[in-house]
């Protein structure tokens, strides 16, 4: 359970604005993630006063569903939920299922475009069978779960620098009284450079979309030099063709900061699962990766795909230098 005082400042302000808000809450768009739906959750266990509730596209993961599913147990003024657009895969969709089976209030569940797999969704099934008052449930056009697993992982600029500072210093290891040696901070900085944890830039789309993604290298937030790891595209399609040779061909351009174009390269991505494909870019086939900073963007143009887009992703990798 979320204590109002361990909350953050965000979160505060999130439960507090669902605590005084009289029937209808609404956030679309918001990014408020796993730490709002936290916030939320445990504000709508204190009011009983809201019937609709819509976070619509929140990057609301497994935690964040748990959370409302837990609440949703102890709360039936609640009568329409709306997840749309969100992640909450196949675990956060059985957390849901629990609280249906328990909960006799809600009447409209949308949960549409969350990554579900069949395992989330044989689970709110099953469910149904003991919630009899649900008259609305959508719950089509999930990506595949694997999407979720497929994204890279990123670290914070406060990650990194623990990180650094631990290869640095030479602490001492547990139960002995030997230290790891303290490396110099030039081997240390190669260290992480050859890391495959690194912050990073992302932009999605989801379901059939004609517009190009674009991500901008970032301002470094220690004040030090950008480099630029990796860049990778996600593409999960609706069905994949096995017979058309130009399916999935993916193309990047690299912009400057005055908005030159300083590279193009295409490619076609592999495949991951029967309709998930990837393409990852690195330096070492593409040096003009060493010269990106701060400022320069990344756009990817529309795939030629024959079996129609659910879902596109293009993620920029990045690490800060460590020392000026």
């Amino acid at each position: 359970m979320l204590s109002y005082q361990n909350m953050t400042p965000s979160q505060r302000e999130l439960y507090d604005k669902v605590k005084n808000t009289p029937r209808y809450f609404c956030r679309h768009g918001e990014q408020v993630g796993d730490a709002g739906a936290q916030a939320i959750a445990e504000a709508l266990k204190v009011n009983m006063t809201i019937t609709q509730v819509d976070l619509w596209q929140n990057q609301i993961g497994e935690v964040g569903a748990r959370a409302i599913a837990e609440t949703l147990k102890v709360n039936e003024t609640v009568t329409q939920l709306n997840l749309f657009r969100n992640q909450i895969g196949d675990a956060g969709a059985s957390t849901i299922a629990e609280a249906l089976k328990v909960n006799t209030g809600l009447t409209t569940v949308v949960l549409s475009w969350n990554f579900i797999g069949e395992v989330g969704i044989q689970a709110i099934a099953d469910a149904r069978e003991f919630h009899h008052t649900l008259t609305e449930l959508r719950i089509g056009n999930q990506c595949s779960p694997l999407v979720l697993s497929s994204l890279p992982r990123l670290a914070t600029a406060d990650d990194l620098q623990t990180v650094f500072g631990l290869l640095t210093s030479g602490p001492e290891l547990e139960n002995q009284l030997a230290s790891l040696p303290a490396l110099p901070t030039e081997i240390a900085d190669l260290i992480m450079d050859e890391a495959c944890y690194w912050q990073g830039v992302q932009r999605t789309n989801r379901a059939c979309y004609f517009d190009s993604l674009s991500v901008t290298v970032p301002t470094s937030s220690t004040g030090n030099s950008i480099r630029v790891q990796a860049m990778q595209v996600l593409l999960d399609m609706k069905h994949v063709d096995a017979n058309d040779s130009e399916q999935c061909v993916v193309k990047l351009i690299v912009r400057d900061e005055q908005d030159a174009v300083r590279y193009e390269c295409t490619a076609k991505p592999t495949l991951v699962d029967s309709t998930l494909r990837r393409v990852t870019i690195l330096p070492a086939n593409h040096p003009v990766m060493r010269q990106m900073r701060e400022g320069w963007k990344v756009d990817f143009q529309p795939s030629k795909c024959t079996g129609g887009g659910r879902f596109e992703s293009l993620h920029v990798g990045y690490i800060e230098r460590q020392y000026a």
